[in-house]
C-alpha cells in the first residue's frame, strides 16, 4: 500500500523551534533540501521526523551529555509538555507530545516509519567495534522477533536442562529416603519399593481408632487423678467445720452459765412481752395476770430486766453462731458425700472401659478393682500413675506410625513423578536443542542474505560515487562465534577480506558508511520510509561531492519522501542557477539565522531567473538590478553552450570570461542550428512540441549587449543618455532564452539522448547534439 503523501512539519518547543515552525512540502517533489549555514536549526527539523518516527532525539546522543537525552529536548525555558510535533498528509494528521515518562502519538495509525543517518553516525556504521556496528544496523536488520523468541527458546532449555538435573537429583534422593525407612523396618523381603508400595496401601482407620481409644483412656486417667488431692481438701473442710461447731457450743454455754438463776427462762417471756408492746405499746392490764396495777409502767420494767445483766446480745450472738456454724458442717458433710459418690463412679466407669474392649489388649492397664475405701485412693493411683506415660507414648507412635506413612506415600509419589519428568525430559531436551539449532540457522541465514544483498547494493551504490577505483567488492556478514557481531570488509589491491578502516580514507570511509546505510534504508519497504540525511556530505572530497549529490538524488525516489539537511554551498548555488543534473527534481528550502527570540525561519531560496521573473514583473522596476541580474543570467546560459559544445573562448588566467567573449563563441553553423524545444504533455498523454530558434535571440541581444554594461554593470554616464527601456528589453530577450533552455521544474538540457540533449523532465531539448563541423 501506497503511504500518503506528507503535506507539512510543524515543531513546537523542541531543540531550536523556540517559536513555532512549519515546514510545508511542495506537491509531487519527493526529494526536500534544507539548506543553511550552521546553527540555523537543520538538525532541529531532522530530530521532528527522529522523534515523531523513532521516539528519540538522535543529535544529542553521544554528544557527552549522558544516556538520559530526554531532559535536553525541550526548547529553552520550555518544559517537556509544551513539545508538539505533527505530520500532517493526504490521509491526516498525527500528531506526537511529550508525556511525563513517554511520548504519546495522536492518530497512531499515521505514525511515520523514519531511517534517520547523521554525520556523526556515519563512522559508527564502519569505524566501530563490531558489536557496536551490528547495534548501529540492527533496526534495519530487524529479527529482534527471532531473537527475543531464541533468546526465551535458549532459556527454556537452560531452565529444562535444571529441571532435568534437579528431577535426577529428586529420584536419587527419594530412593535413598524410601530404602533408609525399608532398613529401618527391617528390610523386609523382596525389596524396599515393594515393601513401601506394599505400606502405603494399609489402612490407617486402625491406627486412628487404637490412638482414640488410648486418648480415651488417658482422658478418664486424668479425670480419676485429682480426686485423691479433692478428698483431702473436703475431708479438711469438714474437720475445719466441725471444729468451729464444737467451738461455737463451748462459747454458748459459757455465757448461759454466767447468767443469773432463772435469767434464760425467764428471759424468753420477757422477749415475748417485748415483742407485744411493740405492737401494743399502751397496755391497761397485764397480758398474762390481767391486773391492772401498774399497767402504765409495765413496758418500761420489761425492757428494763431485760437488759438487767447485759447478756441479751452476747447469748443471741451466741445461739446464732452455733445455728450458723451448724449449717457449714451439714454443707461439708453433703459436698463430701456427693464427691465421694462422683468419685466412685469415675473410678467405675475407668474400670468398666479398661475391661470392655481389645483396643487397650497390648497396654498395661491398671490394677482392679479399686479399692472401696476412700482413704485408700491415694495408695492405689500412686501405685498405677507410671502406666500413663506408657499410654502416651504408644499414642504418639500411633501419630508418628501414621506420620510415617504418609511421608513414604509422599516419598513414593514424589520418586514416581520425578522419575516422569526425568523421563519426559530426555525426550524433551533433544528436540529443544535441535529446534534452537534450526532457529539459530535460520535466523543467521536470513539475516546472512540480507546482507548479502546489502553487500551488493552497497557495491553498486559505492561504485557509483567512486567508480573504477576498484573498492566495490564490499562484504557484510554476522560473526559466526559472536552473535550480534558485525564485519565489514572489502577487497584492496587484490587482497580480499581486508577491513576498510585500515586501508581508506576518511572521505572513502564516510562514503562507504553513507553506502550502508541508504542500502539499509531502501532494503525493506522503503517507500513506506521518510529519509532522513542530516549534514552527510561533512568530510566527503569535492570530485566526489557531485556523484554523492547524483546517487542520493536517485536513491531518494524510491522513498515516501528523503529530507536532506545540509550547509555545502555549491548545492544551494547550483539550485538558484537551475543547472542541477537531469532527474535532480527537488524543493529546496534555506534556513535564516537563527535567534533566541525568533527561533528558526525560512529566507527561501529562489532560483536566480524566478529572481529576473519578479524584478521584471515590478510596477516600479529597478533597471540596474534588472539588467544587472540578466547579464549574469547571460553569461551563465552562454557558459554552458560554449562548454557544451566546446566553443572557442579567449584563455585568460583564472578562465574571467567577459559577455563579449561568450557572445562571440556562439557562431556560424552552431548559431544557426542552435534550437530550443518546449515539450508539453496534456492529461491525454499527448506532446506539443515548440521549436524556439536561439538564432534570433542572441543576434538581438549582441545589438544590445552594451546596454548590460552601461546600466547595471558599472556607474557610468552613458547610462543617463540611454531609456531605461533598453534595460528591460535585454532583459526581456535573457528571459526568452531561459524559457527556451530551462525548465523552472527540471532544470537544464544536460542529458545525451544520442539525437539531442535533454533534461531531466524532457520538457527541454536542445539541438544539435553536436556542434556542426
Amino acid at each position: 500500500m501506497t503511504a500518503p503523501a506528507i503535506v507539512s512539519l510543524s515543531i513546537e518547543n523542541l531543540r531550536g523551534s523556540v517559536t513555532p515552525f512549519t515546514l510545508a512540502f511542495e506537491k509531487n517533489k519527493k526529494l526536500t533540501i534544507v539548506y543553511g549555514e550552521n546553527g540555523t536549526g537543520k538538525s532541529t527539523i531532522s530530530d521532528a521526523l527522529d522523534l515523531l518516527g523513532n521516539e528519540k532525539v538522535g543529535s544529542l546522543e553521544n554528544r557527552g551529555v549522558g544516556a538520559a537525552t530526554r531532559p535536553y529536548w525541550p526548547s529553552v525555558g520550555k518544559a517537556h509538555a509544551d513539545v508538539k510535533v505533527a505530520l500532517t498528509t493526504l490521509a491526516g494528521t498525527c500528531t506526537l507530545s511529550l508525556g511525563k515518562m513517554a511520548a504519546v502519538v495522536d492518530n497512531p495509525s499515521l505514525k511515520p516509519q523514519v531511517a534517520v543517518l547523521r554525520r556523526s553516525q556515519i563512522l559508527n556504521l564502519i569505524a566501530a567495534q563490531p558489536a557496536d556496528r551490528y547495534k548501529a544496523i540492527s533496526r534495519f536488520v530487524d529479527v529482534s522477533g527471532v531473537e527475543a523468541s531464541e533468546s526465551t527458546l535458549r532459556k527454556l532449555i537452560n531452565d529444562k536442562n535444571k529441571d532435568f538435573d534437579n528431577a535426577t537429583a529428586r529420584v536419587g534422593a527419594n530412593r535413598t529416603s524410601i530404602e533408609n525407612f525399608w532398613e529401618q523396618a527391617g528390610k523386609a523381603p523382596p525389596d524396599a519399593f515393594s515393601w513401601a508400595k506394599s505400606e502405603v496401601q494399609k489402612d490407617q482407620k486402625e491406627l486412628d481408632q487404637k490412638k482414640a481409644a488410648i486418648d480415651e483412656l488417658v482422658s478418664r486417667w486424668d479425670k480419676v487423678i485429682p480426686h485423691q488431692n479433692r478428698l483431702i481438701e473436703l475431708s479438711g473442710q469438714l474437720k475445719t467445720a466441725e471444729a468451729a461447731l464444737e467451738k461455737a457450743e463451748v462459747d454458748l454455754e459459757a455465757i448461759t452459765s454466767d447468767a443469773a438463776d432463772g435469767y434464760v427462762e425467764v428471759l424468753e417471756i420477757l422477749k415475748a412481752a417485748q415483742k407485744h408492746f411493740t405492737t401494743h405499746p399502751h397496755p391497761s392490764v397485764c397480758p398474762l395476770c390481767e391486773s391492772n396495777e401498774k399497767a402504765g409502767e409495765l413496758v418500761t420494767e420489761v425492757n428494763r430486766r431485760i437488759e438487767a445483766q447485759g447478756l441479751h446480745s452476747k447469748l443471741d450472738a451466741a445461739k446464732k453462731a452455733v445455728a450458723a456454724q451448724r449449717g457449714v458442717v451439714q454443707a461439708a458433710t453433703q459436698r463430701l458425700e456427693d464427691f465421694k459418690k462422683d468419685a466412685a463412679n469415675d473410678f467405675a466407669a475407668l474400670e468398666s472401659y479398661c475391661t470392655d474392649g481389645s483396643r487397650l489388649a497390648e497396654l498395661e492397664l491398671p490394677a482392679f478393682p479399686v479399692p472401696s475405701q476412700p482413704e485408700q485412693w491415694a495408695d492405689w493411683i500412686d501405685g498405677n500413675k507410671d502406666k500413663r506415660d506408657e499410654w502416651k507414648r504408644t499414642s504418639d507412635a500411633c501419630v508418628d506410625a501414621k506420620m510415617f506413612v504418609e511421608t513414604l506415600r509422599l516419598s513414593l509419589k514424589n520418586l514416581e513423578e520425578s522419575e516422569a519428568a526425568a523421563k519426559e525430559l530426555e525426550v524433551v531436551l533433544p528436540r529443544l536443542r535441535e529446534i534452537l539449532k534450526i532457529v539459530e540457522r535460520e535466523r543467521k541465514k536470513y539475516t546472512d542474505s540480507v546482507l548479502d544483498a546489502i553487500s551488493t547494493r552497497v557495491g553498486e551504490l559505492y561504485e557509483a560515487i567512486h567508480p573504477g577505483e576498484g573498492l566495490n567488492k564490499i562484504v557484510l556478514a554476522l560473526d559466526a562465534a559472536k552473535r550480534g557481531s558485525l564485519d565489514i570488509a572489502t577487497e584492496f589491491a587484490g587482497r580480499q577480506d581486508s577491513p576498510p578502516q585500515a586501508y581508506l580514507s576518511d572521505s572513502h570511509l564516510d562514503t562507504l558508511g553513507l553506502c550502508v546505510f541508504l542500502a539499509l534504508a531502501e532494503h525493506e519497504v522503503p517507500e513506506q520510509k521518510i529519509l532522513v540525511l542530516d549534514d552527510v556530505l561533512g568530510s566527503v572530497d569535492e570530485p566526489h561531492v557531485e556523484r554523492v549529490i547524483g546517487l542520493i538524488y536517485e536513491v531518494s525516489q524510491k522513498f515516501r519522501h528523503a529530507l536532506i539537511t545540509t550547509h555545502y554551498r555549491p548545492w544551494r548555488e547550483k539550485f538558484r542557477w537551475g543547472i542541477l543534473k537531469p532527474d535532480q527534481v527537488c524543493q529546496f528550502v534555506e534556513l535564516r539565522g537563527w535567534s533566541l527570540s525568533d527561533g528558526m525561519a525560512l529566507s527561501g531560496s529562489i532560483p536566480e531567473i524566478a529572481r529576473l521573473k519578479v524584478l521584471l514583473d515590478d510596477q516600479n522596476p529597478d533597471i540596474q538590478a534588472i539588467t544587472g541580474k540578466a547579464g549574469v543570467i547571460l553569461e551563465a546560459l552562454l557558459d554552458f553552450i560554449t562548454l557544451k559544445y566546446g566553443c572557442a573562448v579567449p584563455r585568460r588566467a583564472g578562465n574571467a570570461y567577459v559577455l563579449s567573449d561568450l557572445l562571440d563563441a556562439v557562431n556560424g553553423k552552431l548559431m544557426a542550428a542552435l534550437t530550443g524545444e518546449l515539450v508539453v504533455v496534456d492529461d491525454t498523454g499527448s506532446q506539443a512540441v515548440t521549436p524556439v530558434p536561439i538564432k534570433p535571440i542572441l543576434e538581438e541581444i549582441k545589438t544590445i549587449a552594451q546596454a548590460r554594461n552601461v546600466l547595471g554593470a558599472h556607474f557610468n554616464a552613458l547610462a543617463f543618455d540611454l531609456y531605461p527601456s533598453e534595460g528591460i528589453r535585454f532583459a526581456r530577450l535573457v528571459e526568452q532564452l531561459c524559457d527556451a533552455l530551462i525548465c523552472p521544474d527540471h532544470g537544464w538540457p544536460t542529458k545525451d539522448t544520442g539525437s539531442y540533449w535533454k533534461n531531466g523532465g524532457d520538457t527541454r531539448r536542445l539541438h544539435p547534439l553536436k556542434k556542426p563541423s
